[in-house]
């Protein structure tokens, strides 16, 4: 079976194609990263209290510092991780639980926000299909 030159050149085009968009990916999602590190964290609420939030606030998901892929977070800095990762799901508050080391991001406000901490638009959102 021979391998024409045709489909080499193009399984070697897609490969580059393929590589560019995950490139393109990463740029964007380290953009979001230094954004919620430099401005969005600042608009994250962090708190203890669970009563004025389970129940009343939209869950968006749990935070584990402790779990990070890269590891290594030490636990003075828990609280700036909570934040930015809270920001980054869209959160504006972070419920801490387990002494600390767990926290469950919600969005208290009228709508998600932005890594840069602005607030979400209905056009911020790709369209939803049936």
């Amino acid at each position: 079976m021979q391998i024409s030159k045709a489909s080499t050149i193009a399984a070697a085009a897609l490969s580059v194609l393929f590589a560019g968009l995950g490139c393109a990916q990463s740029k964007a999602y380290q953009k979001s990263v230094d954004e919620a590190n430099t401005k969005g964290k600042y608009k994250v609420r962090l708190t203890t209290n669970a009563e004025p939030v389970v129940g009343t606030c939209k869950f968006m998901g749990n935070i584990e510092p402790g779990q990070d892929p890269v590891g290594g977070i030490p636990k003075d800095q828990y609280a700036d991780y909570f934040r930015v990762h809270a920001v980054l799901m869209g959160a504006d508050t972070v419920l801490v639980k387990a002494e600390g080391k767990v926290g469950e991001a919600y969005v208290c406000g009228p709508a998600p926000l932005n890594p840069d901490g602005t607030l979400r638009t209905t056009f911020d959102t790709p369209p939803q299909h049936p």
